[in-house]
């Protein structure tokens, strides 16, 4: 009996001192193996809008209410998330204007949008994150002078392209609905 105890008291002490030479791994979070890296994404320019929690659309919808009768700007942040840190390089974001995405939203959706008239806003082709940061704001200039009362707007927008990283399939696209005063 007294070799048994003395066995386990022998392999319990080689247990405990040899376990720390095993290197443990992060299971979850952005340095896991099954990681996907750097994400790029719309970040939350203001409170999701009720709909949306609902429809079977999994596209972030937004509703801003800018002044009528000037030029708003819509500012949203184009984020680069995912890892932890901030950008390691500059990384050039191609943003597109998606139709389709505002169709599929009208629909399945109970509130319907007009896809704002091209002339009625400035949108750049690319953005850049800068190295280092973590996003990059955006400015949009929005001309409210032929707002029609009573419509909304929208202007949905789609993230096309990255440098570096994956575009996020949640929020590499959003309808951002705008409403004049």
């Amino acid at each position: 009996m007294k070799k048994i105890y003395q066995s386990i008291a022998l392999l319990t002490t080689a247990v405990v001192l040899l376990s720390s030479c095993l290197k443990s791994k992060d299971l979850v979070g952005p340095d896991a193996d099954n990681s996907a890296g750097a994400i790029i994404e719309f970040s939350n320019p203001g409170p999701i809008a009720s709909s949306s929690a609902t429809a079977s659309v999994r596209l972030a919808r937004y509703e801003l209410t800018l002044p009528k009768g000037a030029e708003s700007p819509l500012k949203f942040r184009i984020s680069y998330v995912g890892t932890g840190k901030p950008a390691p390089t500059d990384v050039t974001v191609g943003l597109a204007v998606d139709p389709a995405s505002l169709t599929t939203h009208n629909t399945q959706a109970n509130k319907k949008y007009n896809l704002i008239p091209t002339d009625w806003y400035k949108l750049p082709a690319t953005v850049v994150i800068p190295s280092g940061q973590t996003g990059v704001d955006v400015t949009v200039p929005v001309n409210t002078n032929n707002y029609v009362a009573g419509q909304t707007y929208a202007l949905p927008l789609k993230i096309t392209s990255a440098s570096t990283g994956t575009i996020s399939g949640n929020f590499g696209t959003i309808i951002v609905a705008i409403a004049a005063e």
